[in-house]
């Protein structure tokens, strides 16, 4: 018992998911879906918005410019301007396409996920840890309803 009490504080302690957070968001008033997903701690301001191609989106704001994003996009398209002569698409097994890439000139990277009606990212985000954290977050939204 001694030699297994360390082992299991220990990988509490390592817990990557300790440092998200749940949340739930209901675009009911755009007609759109329930989701649940998890944000990563430490966001400064949370936001609802209609971005300019009408997507609803609930924005997260944290320090330096860093954002996580949630949208409702039922008629395609995307949140964050993707070149696409440059990006190609990494297809899924649950059939999403995520597009990633370091921001130009910087360590920090941004990643948008299609996950049919939705689309979940993130901009300008360190590399490492807290980059598996948004990475975490952006996996974990799903529709509720």
């Amino acid at each position: 018992m001694k030699r297994i009490l360390p082992f299991c504080l220990l990988l509490l302690a390592c817990n990557p998911y300790r440092a998200l957070r749940h949340s739930e968001a209901d675009f009911a008033t755009a007609k759109g879906p329930s989701l649940d997903y998890k944000v990563p701690k430490g966001w400064k301001h949370v936001r609802a918005e209609t971005d300019s191609a009408g997507h609803s989106v609930r924005v997260y704001e944290y320090g330096g410019g860093t954002v996580f994003y949630v949208a409702y996009a039922p008629g395609g398209g995307t949140v964050q301007p993707i070149p696409r002569d440059r990006h190609v698409p990494k297809m899924l097994p649950t059939a999403d396409t995520s597009f990633k890439e370091q921001s130009d000139g910087t360590t920090r990277l941004w990643r948008e996920d299609v996950k049919g009606i939705l689309r979940a990212g993130y901009i300008n985000v360190a590399e490492g840890k807290p980059e598996a954290l948004f990475d975490s977050a952006v996996n974990s939204v799903r529709i509720i309803r």
